[in-house]
């Protein structure tokens, strides 16, 4: 809702400005000028956005947002270039050829970037990716590079044979070719000839146990940047554990756990044999409250369930050490669920991965800044319960 708001606010903004403009000059191009503008900005700051969330992760601009968006969003700012009554003045003098600041500003940017992203298709990615499904990066290169000859070649003949039709909805400022234009149809072409036609092609990599082996070491590197694996540990330690976690979380959860003493073993020993009473936390107010067996058939399962069609054990392991819940082991430690997921992390792991991300690091989604300052706990007894409850249900 905030992001719509901001859309909406911004768009608001760029239209007053260009009905105020508009009447002043008595132009409707201008007028439709500001609002491009102001879509021009939108547009580019979730380019940027994507950018930084993409380069946290290292990850590949091999989208459809990078790879269509763009280019198509240079050819069409390109065209109004002829149409603008903003910062449309010919920077060319006294040449057949069209230029000006409008065409540098919003036009000649997302030009570059289309040609880049049409030269990554035959040079450097091997998918580009749809959503959840993918095409062949190099064939995807050869749509993308003829869509992109068609449709100025198809602009360039409907523009300057129907030009009484342009006058009679929008007046032009000028029938000359657009550089903009004029460059990225020559680059398209370069690129189809010499990097797809005559450039070699790579394949795509084999499903081998050494590359998944690969693959697996760098999603985990990237899941846990400041932290150190398992093999960089002193190799006197014989008891194994999860490469993912650190020295420091190791120590903290086995100094805290070597402070229970005996009648502490004895009290949580009493409390497992009174299965009757337990404190569960209340599904609408988070807040706990003392219940019976009984009361625990009534919870909002729903609230705590991960995102996945067959629940296994699996499911409700930390996403970060790979392991399960314990008590008392863990107690103190609480557990934290992505609002989106629902998938569980230890309370202090999860905190110490907000550090240096803001998304989360199974689903990739947003953390919400009111989330990230103050999530809601779950202690470990209450989780206990609820994911056998979940288990039990299926």
């Amino acid at each position: 809702m905030p992001k719509f708001k901001a859309v909406a606010i911004t768009l608001a903004i760029f239209s007053l400005i260009g009905i105020i403009h508009g009447a002043i000059l008595n132009s409707f191009n201008v007028l439709v000028s500001w609002l491009l503008i102001g879509i021009w900005l939108i547009f580019s700051f979730k380019v940027l956005k994507n950018i930084k969330q993409y380069r946290e992760y290292r990850s590949p601009h091999n989208t459809a947002f990078f790879t269509v968006g763009p280019v198509f969003i240079g050819i069409f700012y390109s065209i109004w270039g002829n149409f603008t009554g903003l910062l449309g003045e010919n920077l060319l003098i006294s040449s057949d050829l069209y230029l000006s600041w409008w065409s540098i500003l919003f036009g000649f940017p997302y030009v570059l970037y289309g040609s880049i992203s049409l030269y990554r298709c035959f040079r450097k990615y091997n998918v580009i990716y749809f959503g959840i499904k993918s095409v062949n990066a190099r064939k995807f290169g050869y749509i993308l590079g003829f869509s992109i000859l068609f449709f100025i070649i198809v602009y360039w003949i409907s523009f300057y044979s129907l030009i009484d039709f342009y006058e009679s909805l929008l007046i032009p400022i000028h029938f000359l070719i657009d550089l903009n234009l004029l460059l990225l149809l020559i680059g398209s072409i370069l690129i189809i000839i010499i990097y797809g036609f005559f450039g070699a092609r790579h394949q795509l990599p084999r499903l081998t146990r050494d590359y998944i082996a690969s693959r697996t070491s760098r999603l985990n590197d990237l899941l846990s940047p400041n932290r150190r694996t398992e093999s960089s540990r002193s190799p006197m330690r014989s008891t194994p554990t999860p490469s993912t976690r650190t020295v420091s979380r190791t120590s903290r959860s086995v100094s805290h756990s070597s402070r229970s003493t005996p009648n502490a073993n004895i009290q949580s020993r009493s409390s497992r044999v009174k299965t009757t009473t337990r404190t569960i936390s209340s599904s609408k107010t988070g807040r706990p409250i003392r219940s019976t067996e009984s009361t625990i058939k009534h919870i909002n399962f729903k609230l705590y369930r991960p995102k996945a069609a067959n629940l296994s054990i699996d499911d409700f392991k930390c996403i970060f050490c790979f392991r399960l819940p314990e008590s008392p082991k863990d107690n103190g430690r609480g557990i934290i669920l992505c609002p989106n997921c629902r998938y569980p992390a230890h309370a202090d792991e999860f905190k110490d991965w907000l550090r240096s991300s803001r998304l989360c690091s199974r689903c990739n989604a947003p953390i919400p800044s009111n989330y990230r300052k103050n999530p809601k706990i779950i202690s470990i007894k209450n989780y206990i319960v609820i994911y056998k409850g979940l288990l039990k249900k299926g």
